[in-house]
């Protein structure tokens, strides 16, 4: 049983990871080449070619936080956030040395910003887990337990009619 967990987990690790680094590649090339950028001044209209852009950002840098989250690597997923903090930085950059791109430290703080929308969006599963400690104010285990646990006891004592 504790086999095929680890296979799937392993499958898991690899398809989805393998998903991830395919969207990191794919901004990587949108952010490293012309293309891009000539395809969003054709599209957009010239008055929002920079908000459309700068929406773009965020927006990608929150979905390649979000993804973290289902990638089954526990505690590591910080390395990857960190990994995320140096790409926005080194692919502006890099920016510099593509003909017609520049790369401005604004936009550095904006993928920052995406980074950071993501985890608000996905908070949960960048806290430590405690074992034994819920958020919820009811207790958890078997009937037997609860029936013995001090905060049922509570509980009852205060639903009871004392005359």
């Amino acid at each position: 049983m504790a086999d095929m967990q680890d296979q799937d987990q392993t499958r898991k690790l690899w398809l989805r990871g393998l998903g991830w680094c395919l969207c990191v590649a794919l901004w990587t090339i949108a952010l490293l080449t012309l293309f891009p950028a000539q395809v969003g001044k054709a599209v957009t209209p010239e008055i929002l070619h920079f908000p459309a852009a700068k929406c773009l950002h965020i927006s990608a840098y929150a979905f390649l936080t979000v993804y973290l989250k289902w990638l089954p690597i526990g505690r590591w997923r910080w390395l990857l956030l960190a990994f995320l903090s140096l790409h926005a930085a080194s692919t502006e950059f890099g920016q510099q040395f593509v003909p017609g791109r520049h790369g401005m430290f604004s936009d550095v703080l904006i993928d920052h910003f995406g980074l950071a929308l993501g985890l608000a969006l996905t908070w949960k599963c960048w806290l430590p887990r405690s074992r034994g400690y819920s958020f919820s104010r009811e207790p958890k285990g078997n009937a037997l337990e609860l029936s013995r646990s001090p905060w049922l006891a509570a509980k009852r004592s205060k639903l009871e009619i004392h005359p």
